[in-house]
């Protein structure tokens, strides 16, 4: 048995990891959040060509192993790819058996994988608000959000999906109080019938201490029957 005071340093040396990760995500936030709107259009631009070549969607999924987001204090150094399966689980958990949900969950967080380029974090992770006001309704299309991400999936999917998912898709990271009054009817449509069910699952099975019990491989054939060639990524 390991003795009490050896234990007690480990305790306080994970606790020092933890207040690092929290610290070092903090710094990330603050900087993605003081992005601007031609800092945006910069980064649109910057990876309006393809970054990793033609794939497979499949085989991306599986590259989320090597993907740890600095910023998420809900997983700590967990693979996105562990989260990505959590999110499925969770859905059928729930009873959400719905193919079109699962998808989604498969794919949403594809645009981490720049993690794996030198681009920086602040571009790629955390939640988004508008950058600026805005006409009330004025559709979210229309609204200046930092780049991250959820753009970066969405440009490279949009035309291999349908409108409704690849929403889902562009802002699934949105910070909803901030972003609400400029939805227009489509947006409030998307919003109810698929982030807010979407949410829960996405945020709400985050853990870095629960391995789940599903396997990537079961879901080839949802991702294939998808994305049956390969997209330039």
């Amino acid at each position: 048995m390991r003795p009490a005071g050896a234990r007690a340093q480990r305790r306080r040396q994970q606790q020092e990891l933890q207040d690092a990760f929290r610290n070092n995500s903090l710094e990330i936030r603050n900087r993605h959040g003081q992005q601007t709107r031609e800092q945006a259009a910069a980064l649109a631009k910057k990876y309006e060509k393809p970054v990793f070549g033609s794939c497979q969607v499949f085989d991306l999924i599986r590259r989320l192993a090597e993907c740890v987001d600095p910023t998420d204090t809900g997983l700590f150094n967990t693979s996105q790819l562990v989260h990505t399966l959590q999110v499925v689980e969770s859905m059928e958990d729930s009873g959400l058996d719905d193919a079109e949900f699962k998808l989604v969950a498969l794919v949403h967080d594809l645009g981490k994988l720049l993690l794996l380029t030198d681009e920086a974090p602040e571009n790629i992770t955390c939640l988004n608000r508008p950058i600026g006001a805005f006409e009330p309704g004025v559709g979210l299309d229309n609204v200046a959000f930092p780049w991250n991400h959820d753009e970066f999936i969405f440009s490279r999917l949009k035309d291999y999906l349908p409108p409704h998912l690849a929403w889902l898709l562009r802002y699934h990271s949105i910070e909803l109080g901030p972003s609400e009054k400029y939805m227009d009817e489509r947006d409030r449509e998307y919003c109810e019938n698929y982030l807010l069910r979407f949410r829960p699952h996405d945020l709400g099975s985050k853990s870095p201490f629960r391995l789940p019990r599903i396997r990537l491989e079961s879901y080839r054939g949802l991702v294939e029957q998808a994305f049956p060639e390969r997209i330039p990524f």
